[in-house]
C-alpha cells in the first residue's frame, strides 16, 4: 500500500484558520450589506432635479407617492396562505420627543390623527380583528380601556340609545383581555381622551422593554390560531429600561410575535434589532404622507406562520332589532334601541363583530365574513402606462363629476376599462374589485340558462 505523505494533506490550523477566515469575509459583506443602505455612504442624488409639476402640484419622479402602486402598498402575492383574525397591539411614544414641530403641528398630534384613520382603515379591511392601545410614558406603559371610555362618553342623556355610525363591535375579545376592542369609535375616543390629559406628554424618556412585556402579557393570552402583532410608534433616540431589553426580544421571538416599528426620529439600533430579529419591519417617517403610507402598509394581512394552529371556531349571525322600548345592552350596561340578539342565548349587544359575554359565541355578520375574504384576495394591479389625456370610464356617464377624476392611469387586465388614478385606488382599497368585471359577471350570470346555478363550480367552492 502505498504511504500518504503529511505535506500533501492541510493541518489542524490551516484548517482552522480558513474557517476563520470565511466567517471573517462573511461577517464583513453581510456589514455592508446592512450598512450601506444608509444615505451617507451612497452617491449624491440629486433628487431636486426629479421634480415636476402634474396635477398643479409638485411631484418626485420615482418618488412613494409618486404612483398608484405606492399608495396602495407592496404588491402582494395571492397564493401565500395569510391569517384571518389578528392582535395588534399598538406601542405609542408619548415623551417630550413627540412634542418636536418636524411634524405639524407636532408628533404626537400628527401621529394620533394619522392612527385614527389607520383604526378605522384597519378594522374595515379586517373586521374579525382586535386592537389594543398601549401609551409608553413616565419610563411605564399604560394599557388604556376603550370600553371604559365609550361608556364615560357615552353616559351622558343626550347619547342614549344612539347608535354607532361606525361597524364594529364593543369588544371581539378573542383573548381573555377585555383591553381588546374592535371597535373604531371606542378606540378613537380612548385615544383622544389619553391625548388631551394635562401631563401629556411627559419630559421623561420611554421604557421600551416596559412596553414589549405589556404587549408579551396581552398577546400571551391569544389563541394559537390568532397572529400575534406589535406596532410601535416611536419618536425619541433613546429608551430608559430597567434590565435586560434583549430578554423581552428574546420572549417576544419565543411566542411568535412580529414586531414593526414605525419611527418619527432618526434611526436607533436597538429599535431596528426588534424589527429585524421579530420578522417585522421598520422604517423612518420623512414627513405626513410618508408616515401615513408607513402606517398604511400594516392593515394586509400578514402571512401565516408555522406557528399557528388553523381550528374550526363556533360562530352565530345575530339578529338586528329595531323598537320603541330601549333594553340594557350587555356589553356597555347602557340602554339601546336597537341591538343585536346573540342566537344562543339571547343577549343584548350593540355591535357586531364581538363576542358575547354571556356565552363567548362568537358573533359575525354576512358583510364582516365578505369583508375579510376580500381582504385576503385582491383583484390583479391594473396595468400602467395609459394616455394621461385620456377619460377615465365614470366620466364618462356624468360631466358633473369629471373634476374629481384626474386622466387616464390605468388598465384593467381583464375587461379593458381605463381607470385614473383616484378611482385605481378606490377600486382596490375600498370596492376590492373592478366594478365592470362584477358588472359583466352579473350580465353573465343572467343570460345562463339557469340562473340559479352557480357558473363556475359547485355548492362546495362557495365560501361564507
Amino acid at each position: 500500500m502505498k504511504q500518504r505523505n503529511p505535506a500533501d494533506y492541510p493541518s489542524v490550523d490551516e484548517v482552522l484558520q480558513g474557517l476563520e477566515g470565511n466567517a471573517t469575509a462573511s461577517a464583513t459583506a453581510l456589514e455592508q450589506d446592512i450598512y450601506g443602505q444608509y444615505a451617507w455612504e451612497r452617491e449624491v442624488e440629486r433628487s431636486w432635479e426629479c421634480v415636476v409639476e402634474a396635477e398643479g402640484q409638485l411631484r418626485l419622479v420615482g418618488g412613494e407617492e409618486s404612483g398608484v402602486e405606492d399608495r396602495q402598498g407592496p404588491p402582494r402575492d395571492s397564493h401565500i396562505k395569510r391569517a384571518l383574525l389578528r392582535s395588534l397591539v399598538i406601542l405609542i411614544d408619548a415623551t417630550d420627543a413627540m412634542r418636536e414641530t418636524d411634524f405639524k403641528p407636532d408628533r404626537l398630534t400628527c401621529a394620533t390623527q394619522l392612527l385614527e384613520d389607520f383604526l378605522e382603515s384597519f378594522l374595515l379591511q379586517n373586521p374579525l380583528a382586535q386592537i389594543a392601545l398601549v401609551f409608553m410614558a413616565d419610563a411605564a406603559a399604560e394599557v388604556l380601556c376603550p370600553a371604559a371610555a365609550a361608556v364615560a362618553a357615552e353616559a351622558s342623556p343626550a347619547a342614549l340609545g344612539a347608535p354607532s355610525s361606525t361597524p364594529g363591535a364593543s369588544s371581539l375579545t378573542i383573548g381573555t383581555s377585555s383591553y381588546f376592542s374592535s371597535n373604531v369609535e371606542e378606540l378613537v375616543t380612548a385615544l383622544v381622551a389619553r391625548r388631551r390629559r394635562r401631563n401629556f406628554p411627559t419630559a421623561h424618556a420611554p421604557s421600551l422593554k416596559n412596553g414589549l412585556d405589556r404587549a408579551r402579557a396581552l398577546l400571551g393570552a391569544v389563541p394559537p390560531y390568532c397572529t400575534r402583532e406589535v406596532l410601535v410608534l416611536y419618536g425619541s433616540i433613546r429608551t430608559c429600561d430597567v434590565g435586560s431589553i434583549e430578554e423581552s426580544i428574546e420572549e417576544l421571538k419565543k411566542m411568535r410575535a412580529r414586531c414593526s416599528i414605525v419611527s418619527l426620529s432618526p434611526e436607533v439600533h436597538i429599535v431596528k434589532a426588534l424589527a429585524t430579529q421579530t420578522d417585522g419591519s421598520f422604517g423612518v417617517a420623512l414627513h405626513r404622507d410618508h408616515l401615513r403610507s408607513l402606517l398604511m402598509q400594516h392593515t394586509q394581512p400578514p402571512a401565516w406562520l408555522e406557528g399557528l394552529q388553523p381550528c374550526l371556531i363556533r360562530v352565530g349571525f345575530p339578529s338586528f332589532k329595531e323598537s320603541s322600548t330601549a333594553a340594557l345592552c350587555s356589553c356597555h350596561s347602557l340602554p339601546r334601541f336597537r341591538t343585536y340578539t346573540c342566537p344562543l342565548c339571547s343577549a343584548k349587544l350593540c355591535d357586531v363583530p364581538c363576542s358575547c359575554l354571556c356565552c363567548s359565541l362568537h358573533l359575525l355578520s354576512p358583510a364582516d365574513v365578505s369583508r375579510s375574504f376580500h381582504s385576503l384576495c385582491l383583484p390583479e394591479a391594473f396595468e400602467p402606462g395609459c394616455s394621461p389625456w385620456g377619460l377615465c370610464v365614470y366620466t364618462q356617464f356624468s360631466s358633473r363629476i369629471r373634476w374629481v377624476c384626474c386622466g387616464a392611469a390605468s388598465r384593467c387586465p381583464d375587461c379593458r376599462n381605463v381607470f385614473c388614478r383616484e378611482c385605481d385606488i378606490f377600486s382596490h382599497e375600498q370596492l376590492r374589485h373592478c366594478p365592470f368585471c362584477v358588472m359583466d359577471d352579473i350580465a353573465n350570470i343572467g343570460d345562463a340558462p339557469d340562473s340559479s346555478m352557480p357558473t363556475k363550480g359547485g355548492p362546495s367552492n362557495t365560501r361564507a
